[in-house]
């Protein structure tokens, strides 16, 4: 490529043969000639670069090369073959599988020259090779994409593969439009359960109750150890709250009465009465 854009490839194939020492132009192919030698140097190894660096013509030092280096067509067509049939999508995109495999054929239709004629029949030999550019990119696709891939082998007369390619990437970015949609949903759906001002993410206050505390001293509930007062002794200034008489308090406090009453104390031992009738109530309390 780069010998054609600089129109020369006549030094190479040796169309322009050095002209004698006594043309005029002999200075202007020698300036040329020198030029592509030097190209031709700087692209090689140095180990085959001392071996054609004597080499005075351009012409010359290309034949040499190919001459040691060409090998036919068949080893070639036979390694493309191998890695057109492997080749599959695998971990890649369908973009980057594409192209692999894009690669790899066109080398091959490099060493398949196709006559043109007027009869027609290389326009049937290059559909063919068509039709199986697209059933080897076909094959190579993931078992994700059978769903497209059954479609398209389904369209009679079977579409270019350009066409195919276009079908399969329009299925590839929609299932990544769908994943990046799913996983948006995900995302809220979580952010909203581990919300906490959301009403569902903690029970409510009305079920929620502090168990009461344990004394370990008397194993009632309400207070502690350390302020069963009883056992310590009340702090200075505490008043104790009036508690409700209950019922059998009541019972029994007219039963109380009843046994406290004048006639059932001897009239003889008044001073015996007296001094008996508080330690009773407050026995009976």
């Amino acid at each position: 490529m780069a010998f054609t854009a600089k129109n020369k490839v006549s030094f190479l194939d040796g169309s322009i043969p050095k002209p004698s020492s006594i043309d005029p132009s002999i200075s202007a192919w020698t300036q040329c000639n020198t030029m592509v030698l030097s190209w031709i140097l700087n692209s090689i190894s140095a180990e085959i670069a001392n071996s054609v660096i004597f080499i005075d013509s351009a012409a010359a030092m290309c034949s040499d090369l190919q001459e040691r280096f060409s090998q036919s067509n068949g080893p070639r067509v036979f390694q493309l073959q191998k890695k057109i049939f492997v080749l599959a999508q695998g971990n890649n995109s369908v973009s980057a599988y594409y192209t692999q495999l894009k690669r790899l054929w066109d080398e091959l239709l490099s060493f398949r020259s196709v006559s043109n004629c007027s009869c027609g029949g290389s326009k049937v030999l290059v559909e063919h090779h068509h039709q199986e550019y697209v059933f080897h990119f076909l094959m190579g696709l993931n078992e994700s994409f059978a769903n497209i891939r059954s479609q398209i082998l389904l369209i009679d007369p079977l579409p270019p593969i350009n066409k195919v390619f276009s079908l399969v990437i329009q299925e590839e970015r929609q299932r990544e439009l769908c994943a990046s949609s799913s996983f948006v949903h995900d995302t809220t759906a979580l952010l909203t359960k581990t919300d906490p001002s959301s009403s569902n993410s903690y029970p409510k206050q009305s079920h929620f109750r502090i168990p009461r505390p344990l004394c370990s001293h008397c194993g009632l509930l309400g207070h502690t150890i350390e302020k069963f007062y009883q056992l310590h002794g009340y702090p200075p200034g505490y008043k104790p709250k009036p508690r409700p008489a209950s019922a059998h308090q009541v019972q029994n406090l007219g039963q109380l009465l009843a046994l406290l009453k004048p006639h059932d104390i001897p009239a003889s031992s008044p001073t015996l009465a007296s001094s008996s009738a508080p330690p009773q109530r407050s026995y009976l309390l």
